[in-house]
């Protein structure tokens, strides 16, 4: 029965009104906390294939509040794994799902940083603009929430992925890179950004 709610719920997705939408991301986490979020999740990241831009926006922003509701290890693997498929809005959407999913769960974060590393990198190298900008906003969040927790050899790391994208010239990448690299100030300190505007 729940099942068939959610999938009643992803037309909700493609309403005018935002309260609607908003309304609905936030049912998803309940249905999770309810039933689990096995099922939910299932169904969530088969809605990443979808075309309609704002449907998925809608959609990863439902994963992360799913991820949020039932704590992030019982999401993580299978939005992971789902980062293989080898389709471009599948792969934005586990980006951006992430993105949300690091700054709704802050210094929780501290946990998760070391699993998510390799696929960052594996992001931040790509020849998708998206996929270096969504990437770079990952990283924005997760230093920002993982301040103080020592994780400064993950960030270090990441920022030698994020560095060499200093030099694109889409405004929006631009703006992401810049995010991710005022995030990693907060994170790993001035000192080491400076070091690194000096070489």
């Amino acid at each position: 029965e729940w099942m068939r709610i959610c999938f009643e719920l992803l037309e909700l997705l493609k309403a005018h009104k935002k309260a609607i939408r908003r309304a609905t991301v936030n049912t998803f986490g309940y249905i999770a906390k309810a039933i689990g979020p096995h099922d939910v999740l299932a169904t969530l990241l088969n809605n990443l294939k979808v075309q309609e831009r704002q449907n998925r926006v809608c959609t990863t922003v439902a994963i992360a509040i799913v991820a949020e509701t039932c704590s992030p290890f019982t999401v993580l693997p299978a939005l992971m794994n789902e980062y293989r498929v080898p389709e471009l809005n599948v792969q934005n959407g586990v980006l951006k799902s992430l993105s949300f999913l690091f700054e709704y769960i802050g210094e929780m974060g501290k946990d998760y940083i070391y699993a998510v590393t390799p696929l960052l990198e594996d992001a931040l190298m790509d020849r998708d603009l998206v996929h270096r900008q969504t990437a770079s906003a990952v990283v924005q969040h997760m230093s920002l929430g993982v301040y103080g927790f020592g994780c400064e050899d993950s960030l270090n790391h990441l920022l030698n992925y994020v560095w060499p994208n200093v030099f694109e010239t889409s405004p929006h990448v631009i703006q992401a890179v810049m995010g991710a690299l005022e995030g990693l100030r907060v994170a790993i300190g001035p000192c080491r950004m400076l070091q690194y505007c000096l070489q």
